[in-house]
């Protein structure tokens, strides 16, 4: 029997699969002389971690749409102490660890104007994603018209209020500097929140 190496002729039946970096993966290696020396096992095992790393990066990329952060890709390598900040390096490490997620531990960050508040909260909304949390992010405002659209018994508020209560994570820009209703008062205190992170 002559043997037929698999080539992207092949792909449209990995992507109906839904397993199309695990079909590039092994086209790759079926090609590549230097692969040749590999066990079966030794294959399939690098197959399959190109096949899981490309899903999570789909779900990551999918939790931080959902989580409507203005700057998904804001990233807590980014995030840099300058002259002034109290914040420092040790400081985001910790925080990008999340540990405060699992611990449901409410994060407040306080400073002036235009020193990156916003920009440090949508990093841990990133950080909190690749970690495969859910996150919610609203300006304090924007959260206010939200529901001041929906009459307290509508369905559609009901929703609403469950789908924040399932995020793992919410957070409240504009907090305290915007007038606070009697609706985004209790919203993230009423004791069934998971953890909450304020800017103000």
């Amino acid at each position: 029997m002559i043997e037929q190496h698999l080539t992207l002729d092949d792909m449209p039946l990995f992507t109906k699969l839904r397993m199309t970096a695990f079909g590039e993966a092994v086209i790759e290696i079926a090609n590549d002389p230097a692969c040749d020396t590999w066990s079966f096992s030794q294959k399939i095992r690098h197959a399959l971690e190109k096949e899981a790393q490309a899903r999570g990066e789909r779900r990551m990329l999918k939790l931080l749409k959902a989580s409507r952060a203005p700057n998904p890709a804001a990233c807590v390598e980014d995030v840099h102490s300058l002259d002034g900040r109290t914040l420092n390096r040790d400081v985001v490490a910790r925080l990008a660890a999340c540990r405060w997620v699992e611990q449901t531990t409410n994060l407040l960050i306080l400073g002036s104007s235009s020193v990156g508040k916003s920009y440090l909260a949508q990093a841990l909304v990133n950080a909190a994603c690749r970690r495969d949390y859910t996150a919610a992010y609203y300006r304090l405002d924007d959260l206010a018209n939200q529901l001041a659209v929906y009459q307290h018994q509508d369905p559609a508020r009901l929703k609403f209020l469950e789908h924040l209560h399932s995020c793992d994570v919410l957070i409240l820009d504009d907090f305290l500097t915007t007038p606070i209703t009697s609706e985004t008062g209790v919203c993230p205190v009423n004791g069934v929140w998971g953890p909450a992170v304020f800017m103000s």
